[in-house]
């Protein structure tokens, strides 16, 4: 059970077979004070199985199969499939994949789900990967991984399930690439820097659409860096686009038991709409600055595969015998996206081309609980600014709001 993973495998190492899972429980709640013109009055409390993930980890000589479905979601009871992919590491330090993979395009969304500082990612991480990167994307390419570099590119298409009911005479093509460096680190310490872009050629092309309105559309949205209530309060809507590209990069540092990280990222979308309708292009951005410290001292370790930081190993595993209590760690965030462009307060949309997607700041404090290498607790508070004004551009209908919740982890 190497890492804790159940592993079947030949005497002689060349075919092997494991089984891993990541599976998060959260619970909670919004506090509101809502007035009248609020677009979202009643956000909802509850629960949601984040994620439940088994990972079916296949390998042949230089060959790797992943086939993991995920029982958890956004909101969680429809099961689906995360990733089922074919890779090749005979030429190291590369590997090359192909199949319905999830393409790193940024620190954050490197990171691994259960290793994050926070319940969620910044919410202009979720937008800017889902352009044309993020989790269930058709892909193929590949990255190479070493101790002072992460480079990768690939050709991306639609995401698992975009061929459905409604039908497409044309999905979607893309590309992504990602370089990261270390230019220092030692046993203490690591520096990373990082730059990464996308182009989405085209959208999916929907076959029952109307160009200029429907055939081919974008859209840009996210809930508030929390997956209890699902109304997204700074959204473009669908977009009727030619194209869009995403660039920017991050900065990051950690000593010890410190860590301190932070990205920025443009997104520019070329409209495609009828004749004599006004289609300016359109740009949105955000970004986040976010920190994490250790409090009782285990340092934070560098995932190289990834280029991102991992969570800590633990020093002294909870047990009441022994009086060891497990790992805690204290972190801070303050996160910002801008879904507003070529608009002016008070002016329709329909006159001006632009969108009133609204602007999202958001500070949060959290705090883990690690018992031992495989489990986490969290707890989470929120404070929420929705600023975001009517399509007529009069009225204000955003709103300020915190959340509390809390988490409960399995990772092998």
């Amino acid at each position: 059970m190497p890492e804790g993973r159940p592993t079947i495998a030949t005497s002689d190492g060349r075919l092997s077979l494991a089984i891993g899972g990541l599976v998060q429980f959260d619970v909670g709640g919004y506090f509101q004070n809502p007035n009248p013109n609020t677009q979202f009055p009643h956000l909802n409390d509850g629960v949601n199985l984040r994620r439940g993930r088994v990972y079916f980890v296949g390998k042949f000589d230089d060959f790797r199969v992943n086939i993991t479905p995920d029982f958890g979601g956004s909101p969680d009871g429809a099961p689906t499939l995360f990733e089922a992919n074919l890779n090749y590491v005979g030429l190291k330090p590369v590997t090359a994949t192909v199949g319905y993979f999830h393409p790193f395009v940024s620190l954050d969304d490197a990171t691994f789900p259960g290793n994050d500082l926070f319940l969620e990612r910044a919410s202009i991480i979720n937008i800017e990967r889902s352009v044309a990167a993020g989790i269930q994307r058709a892909s193929l390419g590949a990255n190479a991984a070493t101790e002072d570099y992460f480079a990768s590119a690939y050709l991306t298409g639609p995401l698992f399930g975009a061929q459905g009911p409604r039908l497409l005479n044309g999905e979607q093509v893309g590309v992504i690439g990602r370089l990261a460096a270390r230019p220092y680190h030692d046993e203490n310490t690591n520096l990373h820097a990082e730059f990464s872009g996308q182009v989405a050629f085209h959208p999916n092309v929907d076959a029952n659409g109307t160009p200029g309105v429907s055939r081919t559309t974008l859209t840009l949205a996210d809930f508030p860096e929390l997956r209890i209530d699902f109304n997204p309060l700074v959204s473009t809507g669908p977009l009727s686009a030619r194209s869009a590209n995403v660039y920017g990069g991050a900065l990051g540092a950690s000593w010890r038991n410190f860590l301190l990280q932070g990205e920025y990222y443009q997104i520019s979308l070329n409209q495609s709409k009828l004749p004599g309708v006004p289609s300016p292009r359109l740009g949105f951005n955000g970004g986040y600055v976010e920190g994490g410290w250790v409090i009782t001292g285990e340092p934070i370790p560098y995932d190289v595969t990834r280029a991102a930081w991992a969570r800590p190993k633990i020093d002294h595993p909870f047990s009441l015998e022994d009086g060891g209590i497990g790992a805690w760690e204290l972190a801070a965030r303050y996160s910002t996206v801008s879904l507003d462009s070529n608009v002016v307060p008070g002016v329709p949309q329909s006159i001006t081309g632009g969108i009133y997607g609204g602007q999202q700041q958001t500070a949060a404090l959290a705090l883990s609980w690690y018992p031992n290498d495989w489990l986490r607790f969290m707890l989470q508070f929120q404070y929420v600014d929705v600023s975001k004004l009517n399509s007529a551009g009069t009225v204000q209908i955003g709103q300020r709001f915190e959340t509390l919740a809390a988490r409960a982890q399995a990772t092998w």
